[in-house]
């Protein structure tokens, strides 16, 4: 019999979230936090035209900024809802499953509520929020001494200092450091519940279609997570098109960092990967010794029935000890093909594929698009 649904929410929690919540829709919330950031730059950035030299870097050529605040912020709050729903299907899908047995319901629901209060905690968001200001001012620290005059500086007596443009965008650029950070949080949450799940005594069946003893649908949830290397990607790629095309600097100066981040993306989305190798390990073990018990019983009485030589009373032609003898072999075949972990190789591609793709474009600077054209052309013929 199908268990209720739990109340397991991974988003809608917290300050913030209370905050920004108020009967808007997602796409709605995302629009208007990403203007009410960049619409004042924008204003401030035209009034302060003629004013001084022209900045190396202006505000229209600034690729990363407009990335930061069009792009990202409404992708760090859009991914609330995949990410939301797909952690939630797969909380409920332990109970619905059969997974948790009845006496364990209790404890795994005492698991969903610690997980809420941990999501819910106003110290947590406060944390976050000073790790933000704190990225933040450290960042603000190097723009005014790095030597390059950019739209967000004036510079008096040969000393830079923030611009009213400037300082608008340091006062909103905590906010994006705050959505990255906030779901950092929430994915370390995430993979405590998972942690936490893994040790309830689990009704798994090392047979199970799925090659994970019923487990394959946390890639559901998983995954889903993709979208936040994706956003940090944006900026880093937003980042490096404005260097190359503003201050000439060649794209294979950042070959290995942006090759590093793309691994270290693959890294974090297989981080809890090895949550369930115990329970898994554990599950295929008992079930080896299972199976090769009654594989033995079973083939004994097969041969006895059937190679003993002595005719028997029933046709061997349409017997239906020889179908099951093979499902015998193909209930083996599955047990020694389950993976280790409900994570497999698609979770690696997600994020993998998520953390190249904004960095795609950056090729356009040292190859020509009609040689890329090319190229992939005769990779498909």
């Amino acid at each position: 019999m199908q268990q209720p649904a739990t109340d397991f929410s991974l988003t809608d929690r917290g300050p913030f979230d209370r905050v920004m919540r108020p009967r808007k829709p997602l796409i709605l919330r995302a629009v208007l936090l990403a203007l009410f950031a960049w619409l004042p730059l924008l204003v401030l950035a035209l009034m302060a035209r003629g004013e001084g030299p022209e900045p190396r870097i202006s505000f229209a050529n600034d690729i990363a900024v407009h990335v930061r605040f069009l792009l990202v912020v409404p992708l760090l709050i859009l991914a609330e809802g995949p990410i939301g729903e797909r952690t939630r299907k797969v909380a409920n899908t332990f109970l619905s499953s059969g997974l948790v047995r009845p006496e364990d319901r209790g404890r795994f629901l005492e698991i969903v509520k610690k997980t809420s209060r941990r999501l819910e905690s106003t110290l947590a968001e406060v944390a976050v929020l000073v790790l933000a200001v704190l990225a933040v001012s450290s960042m603000v620290r190097k723009l005014l001494h790095d030597g390059v005059v950019s739209w967000s500086e004036h510079v008096e007596g040969g000393v830079e200092h923030l611009s009213p443009a400037g300082w608008w965008y340091v006062v909103m650029t905590p906010v994006v450091a705050f959505l990255f950070l906030r779901w950092v949080w929430r994915f370390a949450t995430w993979c405590w519940f998972l942690r936490q799940v893994s040790r309830l005594d689990l009704h798994l069946v090392a047979t199970h279609a799925d090659r994970a003893a019923g487990l394959g649908f946390v890639n559901l949830g998983q995954n889903a997570f993709a979208a936040i290397p994706l956003a940090a990607s944006c900026v880093i790629a937003a980042h490096v098109g404005t260097e190359i095309l503003q201050t000439g600097t060649e794209l294979g100066t950042y070959k290995h960092a942006l090759i590093a981040f793309v691994v270290m993306s693959i890294l974090v989305g297989m981080l809890p990967a090895p949550i369930f190798f115990k329970t898994l390990a554990r599950t295929k073990r008992a079930a080896q010794v299972a199976y090769g018990d009654l594989s033995a019983r079973y083939s004994q009485a097969f041969e006895a029935k059937w190679m003993s030589g002595e005719p028997g009373s029933e046709e061997l032609l349409g017997s239906g000890d020889f179908q099951s003898l093979a499902d015998l072999g193909g209930a083996f075949e599955r047990l020694d093909a389950m993976r280790p972990s409900p994570l497999d190789k698609r979770t690696a591609i997600a994020f993998a594929l998520a953390a190249a793709l904004p960095m795609l474009p950056l090729v356009l600077t040292v190859m020509p698009l009609n040689d890329i054209v090319k190229m992939l052309m005769k990779a498909v013929v």
